[in-house]
């Protein structure tokens, strides 16, 4: 009995590393840009709907987890990823062929990947709600960590990006569905009562609280972390550190999110999320106002990867500790819709704004104002908060 959710945390990890590379897509951007003549908003538009598409998959997701069960859906993910791949290298690399493999169908995968991966180990370990939460989603930061290294490898074996898609596609689809067959729910938590409807939740001040802290933290994070290259592009710094950067971005967020899982479970969501959101603002800002060295570039990296890490744990235990432990899959879907909507409007956000001024310190400044302002909400809310009572 004890296997079993060890492996299941196993399993959920190994899901979130294989489903968590999109976090590399700025590596691709500057070949998609030169050589296949993509402007930098389409390539942020793919970024961007894959996160829009992966948060909605989670919500549709609930119904389909409590019905087909764990297994059974991790399975259908691992097809879904492996298809939307293997769409690209099919029918050549064009911006709607790419919309609808990458963006749709592994971001739908993705969706059910990481809903099965965020809340099947919390139930096996309710107590360490934080630390488990942190120890999940750390997988899906550090996705990013082997690919951008991978990648570039097979970019400098002049490996042609179509077959580069392919090898990802076959490989993560393995992975995916090895790893499906490694995961077990607690019986007590395999049930079909109703599902909160979102109309409910949007009448919730709490509801509306997370939801907006976690669109306006993924929002800045997504912005730079979907043109990070191009970002270190503008500057003196070569191609190895560039490519380096991403890896840094990675490894913070992977350790960002087990230092926020681990802080969460003795220090309130009520600190942690204007906290997050102050350091996230002024991490882009330094973006805006330095002139960014090699040293620079890679602290950046890391400051703006660590603040994004907070996004994927304080949420899920905050949700837990409101709505309780077994409407955590049922409304944790809905709060990562924030999550979503900013993955739309970042990177497109950051991509178009570029192609507008040639340069990225309008879109991190208009990342940095958002956390400001939605940073002094919360305090005064709190703040609010605490008198009424």
């Amino acid at each position: 009995m004890m296997l079993k959710p060890v492996r299941t945390v196993f399993a959920a990890v190994t899901m979130m590393l294989a489903l968590g590379s999109i976090y590399a897509w700025s590596i691709f951007v500057p070949r998609l840009v030169a050589d296949y003549g993509f402007s930098t908003g389409q390539t942020q538009l793919i970024f961007g709907v894959f996160i829009a598409v992966f948060t909605v998959a989670m919500v549709f997701g609930r119904s389909l987890l409590a019905t087909m069960g764990a297994k059974r859906l991790a399975l259908l993910a691992s097809g879904l990823y492996t298809v939307g791949f293997l769409v690209v290298p099919v029918f050549g690399i064009h911006f709607p062929v790419m919309l609808l493999g990458i963006s749709v169908f592994a971001g739908v995968a993705t969706g059910f990947g990481y809903l099965i991966s965020i809340t099947i180990p919390v139930e096996w370990y309710p107590k360490k709600k934080g630390l488990v939460t942190g120890l999940v989603s750390a997988g899906f930061g550090g996705g990013a960590i082997v690919e951008s290294m991978v990648v570039q490898e097979l970019f400098v074996a002049e490996i042609p990006l179509p077959q580069v898609f392919l090898l990802i596609g076959l490989s993560k689809g393995v992975i995916l569905a090895v790893a499906s067959f490694f995961i077990d729910r607690p019986s007590l938590s395999d049930d079909l009562s109703p599902l909160v409807p979102m109309n409910r939740l949007l009448r919730q001040s709490q509801f509306l609280k997370m939801f907006l802290g976690i669109f306006t933290g993924t929002f800045a994070g997504l912005l730079v972390i979907g043109n990070l290259k191009p970002i270190g592009e503008q500057f003196p710094i070569d191609e190895t550190t560039l490519v380096l950067g991403i890896t840094v971005f990675s490894v913070a967020n992977f350790s960002g999110r087990l230092f926020w899982g681990w802080l969460n479970d003795f220090v309130s969501g009520n600190v942690l999320i204007p906290l997050s959101l102050l350091l996230m603002g002024i991490s882009t800002l330094l973006i805006g106002l330095l002139h960014l060295s090699p040293l620079l570039y890679l602290a950046i990296s890391f400051a703006v990867g660590f603040s994004f890490g907070a996004n994927f744990v304080i949420y899920a235990k905050e949700t837990a500790q409101i709505y309780g432990l077994n409407n955590l899959g049922k409304i944790y879907p809905f709060v990562f819709l924030g999550y979503g909507v900013s993955g739309f409007a970042g990177p497109f956000t950051g991509g178009v704004l570029r192609d507008i001024s040639g340069n990225y310190q309008n879109p991190v400044f208009v990342a940095f104002a958002l956390c400001m302002v939605v940073f002094l909400a919360m305090i005064l809310f709190f703040r609010n908060q605490s008198k009424s009572k």
